[in-house]
């Protein structure tokens, strides 16, 4: 960790110039924005040996929606465990179990962004996280 904290706090003052094609250029650009860098970032990562994770954008939208959705749930339980502790009749639902229901939200939204196909472990959790922490 203190190694990338003084990675980060080190000025970079030695300039390499690099040629290439239009071509390449416009596809490290793309590939530099989908992941959020711009180029010299992007080959300085690449060349320290970090995969480069893009997260196409039709996912976040997912990612996103779902988690509005998962949040609504979490409202309606709400409404409906206030409505029985103050001793109202709670608001009429159909009986859906919301905790299997956001378990599998969750892990679609895991699935989106970080490509799983099966809940992860949280030694899986971790290894992402630093691979999020390195691109």
């Amino acid at each position: 960790m203190a190694a990338k904290l003084n990675q980060k706090t080190k000025q970079r003052t030695i300039q390499f110039k690099l040629m290439l094609t239009s071509e390449e250029k416009e596809a490290w650009a793309a590939i530099a924005s989908k992941a959020g860098l711009d180029i010299s970032e992007l080959v300085r990562r690449r060349m320290a040996g970090y995969r480069i994770r893009t997260v196409p954008e039709a996912n976040w939208q997912c990612y996103w929606q779902l988690l509005k959705i998962g949040t609504n749930i979490n409202q309606i339980a709400k409404a409906q465990n206030t409505a029985l502790a103050d001793g109202t009749i709670p608001p009429p639902i159909d009986r859906i179990p919301f905790e299997d229901l956001l378990r599998q939200i969750d892990r679609l939204r895991l699935h989106l962004i970080l490509g799983a196909d099966d809940e992860p472990s949280e030694d899986d959790l971790m290894e992402e996280s630093d691979d999020w922490e390195n691109w």
